[in-house]
């Protein structure tokens, strides 16, 4: 059988391989397959698993080539196969950063003894708080990619994996389990203290994270009536899932509401206190889903759209995670078009907040009309003829350097954008609230706190009257599960909550899919 050698940040690593194998598979038994970014789940249409290969690896195809053309002379990993003993070279660790919970308070009511964990399981990136359970004092932080990208970038990707495969699911599970064992170590390091000293963990994710983890069968949740095998909301133990914790650490994982209103949601309502509201709020995480929620102490109701991965650069021809090299801020200053670039130095792609900076400066500029065409360089204003490329579908405008912005991106965008447009839409009219009647409006995750409010509002993501109503909050799921680990009241706020929480299936509303296709347009 060929070797696969494996070079990673400082490390070396052999693998045994069947010949025939693709490099992914390959990394894929090593565990490192989530530094090769695979937003398809390595089926070889996104081109965006590169990688540096040397050795017997066969000669790229057709469709490899086309892939490639004009990126680099990487290999995509889940298109080149080995022939014989080689070597992949990984990018070395991409510099993700961890969204801060500041706007919240935490405060331990000193019941509890040891240290706590508290994850937050995102589809795109995975985060966990090192905490002493007694001051309620935060150690240490440490995060990652989700270990699971290489299966796909969205949960349905993940889910279809899970089915297609004998050990769709079981490979998963594993890959989750061993990121959190690893970055349990990491923030015990930092802290100088040991994973054997952890007596409780508190997880929150989405539902199809929370069965990935706990080796439920997801594929319910993939077609109506979007059932799960698990609302969750219990505890087990920790020792199942081999962390390394102490003996009799009970792991709770918070619960959900839904197939796609998971407890990251659940957890980010109890942390931004949405029952103790006299007045409704909305509460919107804008991720690779598109969940909401909107009501006050009489309750909540909630929804999901299905935003993809374009707002966090999945499935985008340059579109990348924020890291170093990417583009996170663009805006028009003087008729010209302005980029910053994380870290400084060359652009390599763009991020999120990025994408939706350039949609909203491209429609300023008129090099994207109202119906979300992308002007070829003969219609476009004169200054920026230069920078586009092509004809019809096939245009494209240089945003920096080598990275582009495409016809397909900016489609990719415009549904995305519509999705969650039209749930806000949606979810409001369907509870009979205004815009202006809400006291607050609250974006959580990542992505909605590095976004401009101003270019959410330009590209008609959310409605301009919750611009004075905005308050973004971050990580409000990794918040939500650090209250748990500190105090008993949180966990009943938490049931509390879950239980307050209505479910409202937008999928088949005559209301839900009109609104979608006005919010399509570009005012």
């Amino acid at each position: 059988m060929p070797v696969l050698t494996v070079l990673y940040n400082h490390t070396r690593l052999e693998i045994q391989v069947d010949a025939g194998s693709t490099v992914l598979e390959g990394l894929r038994l090593s565990g490192l397959s989530h530094h090769a970014d695979a937003p398809c789940g390595g089926n070889g249409l996104c081109g965006k698993c590169l990688v540096t290969v040397s050795g017997a690896v066969a000669a790229p195809d057709a469709r490899e080539q086309a892939l490639l053309a004009g990126k680099s002379e990487r290999r995509l990993a889940c298109l080149a196969r080995i022939e014989g003993a080689c070597t992949v070279s990984l990018a070395e660790d991409d510099g993700l950063t961890v969204v801060e919970n500041s706007v919240f308070r935490f405060e331990a009511d000193g019941k509890r003894r040891g240290l706590g964990a508290a994850v937050d399981i995102g589809t795109t990136t995975v985060a966990l708080y090192l905490y002493d359970l007694r001051t309620g004092v935060r150690l240490a932080t440490a995060s990652g990619a989700n270990g699971q990208r290489s299966y796909g970038a969205d949960v349905i990707s993940r889910i279809q994996y899970a089915m297609e495969h004998v050990d769709g699911l079981s490979v998963q599970t594993a890959a989750i389990r061993a990121q959190l064992r690893q970055l349990l170590r990491e923030a015990c390091e930092k802290a100088r203290r040991t994973p054997e000293e952890v007596t409780a963990v508190a997880v929150a994710g989405n539902t199809v994270m929370e069965h990935l983890l706990t080796g439920l069968d997801p594929s319910g949740i993939a077609a109506a009536p979007f059932t799960p095998r698990s609302l969750f909301g219990e505890s087990v133990s920790a020792e199942e899932y081999d962390l390394g914790t102490a003996p009799g650490t009970a792991l709770y994982i918070a619960p959900c509401v839904s197939g796609y209103v998971g407890g990251d949601i659940t957890a980010g309502l109890m942390a931004v206190k949405a029952l103790e509201k006299e007045q409704p709020i909305l509460f919107v995480d804008v991720g690779t889903n598109g969940e909401m929620a909107v009501g006050d102490h009489r309750g909540l109701t909630c929804c999901a759209t299905a935003a993809g991965p374009a707002f966090e650069g999945g499935s985008i021809s340059c579109g990348m995670a924020a890291s170093p090299g990417a583009i996170d801020r663009v805006w028009v200053e003087d008729g010209a078009l302005r980029v910053s670039v994380l870290g400084g130095g060359e652009a390599i792609g763009v991020c999120g907040s990025g994408l939706v900076d350039t949609l909203a400066a491209l429609l300023e500029l008129e090099i994207v009309d109202e119906t979300g065409r992308l002007q070829p360089a003969d219609e476009a204003p004169g200054a920026y003829a230069d920078r586009l490329e092509g004809e019809g579908g096939n245009v494209r405008f240089r945003l920096s350097g080598d990275v582009w912005i495409t016809a397909e991106d900016i489609r990719k965008l415009q549904l995305a954008k519509a999705a969650v447009a039209a749930g806000i839409e949606t979810l409001l009219e369907h509870q009979k609230i205004l815009p202006e009647q809400l006291g607050a409006f609250y974006l959580a995750g990542g992505f909605g706190s590095y976004l401009r409010p101003e270019s959410a509002v330009r590209i008609g993501l959310f409605p301009a009257a919750l611009l004075d109503r905005l308050q973004v909050v971050g990580n409000s799921a990794g918040a939500g599960a650090s209250m748990l680990l500190l105090s008993d009241k949180a966990g009943e706020d938490l049931r509390r909550t879950k239980e307050q929480c209505t479910y409202l299936e937008l999928s088949g509303m005559a209301q839900f899919n009109n609104a979608y296709m006005m919010c399509m347009m570009f005012e």
